[in-house]
């Protein structure tokens, strides 16, 4: 089992300890800055942000190193749409799903669990890993008065360097957990699941199947407003009745945006004229 949770602590971050925060370290010790290495950096800033935004994304690669895309794909696309209204604002910080689907899709196919069953343990999995980030929050706080101190003594290249071990650190909170839930939990989870009756994990898979619209009627309680249910609507109608597919739907989406927001700025300058 150490084997899959290495795997599994590679896709959770360890790619990024390797492909991102060593070159950097590099960089900044070494005082030589290059526009490749300037552009590789930027590169894997960019996918390390849409490993955590998009979480299916790195289920569907726990899934794909274990054998299983399929199950990555599919568990992965259901805690995106579990949490698709939650997310960080200012020092709010909501349940994390990024380690959350990487264990569950990690369950399932080592296991041999039900979706509904590992879907159970998103939330729980979720918090846990927002009390890890809240941990390391308050670990920061060091960080930042020895990030003051050396502002203080002019030590950039230092300051440099913590910024690096700070993001090598936030990284470590998703590392460490995957591999050690999967090398020392999917064992005991395996042994929790046969004991579960079969009633208890049908109620787990339908109550699994609710939560993504949880997920989307939060957002639905975010973007609520006179001018965004119109086009609720709209999208609603089009995909039932033209048979629209996510791609065009977006695609439909994009254009309607820019053409009410063209409309809505000429509105406001026609006003912004008369009154002068």
């Amino acid at each position: 089992m150490w084997k899959e949770a290495t795997l599994v602590a590679i896709v959770a971050g360890g790619w990024a300890l390797v492909l991102y925060y060593l070159p950097q370290l590099i960089t900044v010790l070494s005082k030589k800055e290059s526009k490749a290495m300037t552009w590789w950096l930027l590169l894997m800033r960019g996918v390390n942000d849409a490993f955590s935004y998009a979480v299916v994304i790195p289920a569907a690669l726990t899934g794909w190193v274990l054998g299983d895309l399929r199950t990555g794909l599919i568990v992965g696309g259901t805690v995106q749409a579990m949490f698709i209204g939650v997310f960080i604002v200012g020092a709010s910080i909501p349940p994390n799903p990024y380690l959350a689907s990487i264990l569950s899709t990690a369950l399932v196919i080592l296991t041999g669990a039900s979706t509904g069953e590992a879907l159970a343990l998103v939330v729980p999995i979720a918090v846990v890993s927002q009390l890890l980030t809240l941990a390391f929050m308050s670990l920061n706080v060091v960080f930042c008065h020895w990030g003051d101190k050396m502002a203080a003594d002019g030590n950039a290249k230092g300051i440099d360097i913590l910024n690096t071990l700070d993001g090598t650190g936030w990284t470590l909170t998703n590392v460490i957990p995957a591999f050690l839930g999967v090398g020392l939990g999917i064992d005991a989870a395996a042994k929790l699941l046969n004991i579960i009756p079969g009633w208890l994990s049908d109620g787990l898979g339908y109550a699994g199947g609710v939560l993504p619209a949880l997920g989307i009627a939060m957002l639905l309680l975010i973007i609520a407003s006179k001018e965004v249910w119109p086009f609720f609507f709209l999208g609603f109608i089009a995909a039932v009745y033209l048979n629209l597919n996510a791609v065009a739907g977006a695609i439909l989406g994009v254009v309607i945006a820019i053409v009410f927001v063209q409309l809505k700025s000429a509105n406001e300058e026609g006003k912004k004229a008369k009154d002068i």
